[in-house]
């Protein structure tokens, strides 16, 4: 198989991801139950299984679709899967409880830090333009990213050298590098960019003060490629799985689809389901 390519669907059928992606949420939540972890409790006149929820969520991920537009399709075109399933707003309500196992599956999939670890910010626009002034979520605060100022948050990520997310957080959007210092605690070799220069801990390429003085770091060229490896990720977050479109009216529901998206893309990268399915050994 080709190594560039680890997107499930390259390699199989839609029906054989259903099937697999039930089969490892099921399996993960009867072994966190095994270990003590009580799955969020059933809304009321909840038919459909929190497992069946999460693997449509996971797969309409998967597919890069919106995630509204999708579930709505799904009632119709995967009625023979998902026999039972509640009305949009209960879909959400049920994602939003479970946001909590969202990230604990992420992070199982992850295994922890690695030998070197990599993090960095990476915007998550809920507005532009005018419509900046009308954002009224908690903590949402106007800042700067690629496409210009943008009204949200920020995403501050810390990636393995295996590339899987094992600790994030979600910021303002005018959140400075040192307000995840915390985030940082006890990881040994962290690469960032040279907005992380006063986070004690991290490592970072040269930069020049007033003066025009330039401030050497120990930094090597092999570092500036494995720093990189974060924006690839990014990329697969933003292009496949919706991070730049994310319409949360709560906070809360943004909390739940940034960790379902971080669940996803871990399960990507991890290539779980491509074992599963025979793919890869």
């Amino acid at each position: 198989m080709d190594s560039n390519r680890e997107h499930p669907l390259y390699y199989l059928d839609a029906e054989t991801l259903l099937v697999d992606t039930y089969i490892w949420v099921d399996d993960e939540l009867k072994a966190l139950q095994a270990q003590g972890f009580n799955p969020p409790p059933k809304q009321k006149h909840q038919k459909a299984t929190l497992a069946e929820l999460l693997t449509l969520a996971i797969f309409l991920l998967l597919q890069g679709q919106d995630l509204a537009k999708g579930y709505l399709a799904a009632k119709t075109t995967l009625k023979a899967y998902f026999p039972s399933l509640p009305h949009l707003s209960r879909f959400y309500r049920v994602l939003q409880k479970a946001q909590g196992l969202s990230a604990c599956l992420a992070t199982r999939l992850a295994g922890g830090e690695g030998l070197l670890q990599v993090v960095d910010l990476k915007p998550i626009p809920l507005a532009h333009g005018h419509r900046i002034h009308g954002l009224s979520l908690p903590e949402a605060a106007m800042g700067v990213g690629p496409l210009g100022a943008f009204g949200g948050y920020v995403l501050m990520p810390v990636m393995n050298e295996r590339g899987l997310f094992f600790r994030w957080a979600i910021l303002p959007g005018n959140a400075r590098n040192t307000w995840g210092r915390d985030l940082l605690d006890g990881l040994p070799a962290v690469l960032g960019d040279r907005g992380l220069r006063w986070v004690q801990g991290v490592k970072t390429p040269p930069y020049r003060v007033r003066g025009g003085t330039v401030v050497e770091t120990g930094w090597r060229g092999w570092m500036g490629r494995v720093r990189n490896w974060i924006e690839t990720r990014f990329s697969v977050m933003v292009r496949s799985l919706g991070l730049h479109r994310i319409e949360a009216r709560s906070y809360w529901g943004l909390v739940a689809r940034v960790n379902l998206i971080l669940l996803v893309h871990n399960l990507i990268r991890s290539r779980v389901l491509l074992r599963m399915a025979g793919v890869e050994l």
